[in-house]
């Protein structure tokens, strides 16, 4: 039960949908991919079934610079384990209706690695719009989330302009975060994990390892 009460705060952190108790899951993998087959039940009795695919793109290969690819979301990282994922919900927000993809690696009870990203609307992000869309990005996250906002300092990946951000929650969960906006699409990635679980060490190695492709 921490264990799935753990997902679905993070899940709720990011405004993403169908993170419900799960109680029956069919796996079914070919060649390239992982299907799974999720039946949840709400708390009101109502019944879901959803369908998401891990993306094994990184699989196979003999010498992978990245441990996980994601060909769609056109990054590469290191994860710890294969996620879970790809998981799509949608948000509305002011710029029109989000696509939101999710890969998530829990370790332990309370601890996670992960990764989103989610496409805006053509022509709704600016240039000269794009720290403050990351700094309103960050704070939503840590606010949903529940945490209290610590540090923040702005990041380079080649031209994209990001941000890098942390957060604690009841003072034994740590947020370690960053974000970059490239073109239309918002990246965010890193761990929330108590204390024990990721290492600051490990933690930025892992932010570190993301690469765009």
């Amino acid at each position: 039960m921490k264990r799935l009460f753990f997902i679905a705060m993070v899940c709720g952190a990011v405004m993403l949908g169908g993170c419900m108790e799960t109680t029956y899951q069919n796996k079914k993998t070919n060649n390239n991919s992982t299907t799974t087959t999720t039946t949840t039940t709400d708390e009101n009795g109502n019944t879901t079934t959803t369908t998401t695919t891990t993306d094994d793109s990184g699989k196979g290969n003999k010498k992978p610079s990245k441990s996980f690819r994601s060909p769609n979301g056109k990054f590469a990282i290191d994860f710890v384990n294969v996620p879970d994922g790809p998981i799509i919900s949608e948000e509305q927000n002011k710029a029109g209706m989000v696509q939101i993809v999710q890969y998530l690696d829990q370790v332990g009870s309370n601890g996670m690695y992960f990764v989103i990203y989610k496409d805006y609307p053509h022509g709704s992000i600016k240039d000269d719009e794009v720290n403050d869309k990351l700094k309103l990005e960050a704070n939503a996250f840590l606010k949903n989330f529940g945490a209290k906002a610590g540090s923040t300092s702005e990041e380079r990946l080649g031209g994209n302009k990001g941000l890098s951000f942390t957060g604690t929650m009841n003072d034994t969960i740590k947020v370690n975060m960053r974000s970059y906006f490239v073109g239309r699409r918002y990246y965010q990635f890193g761990t929330i994990a108590a204390n024990s679980v990721i290492s600051d060490k490990d933690s930025k190695k892992f932010i570190n390892s993301f690469e765009l492709e």
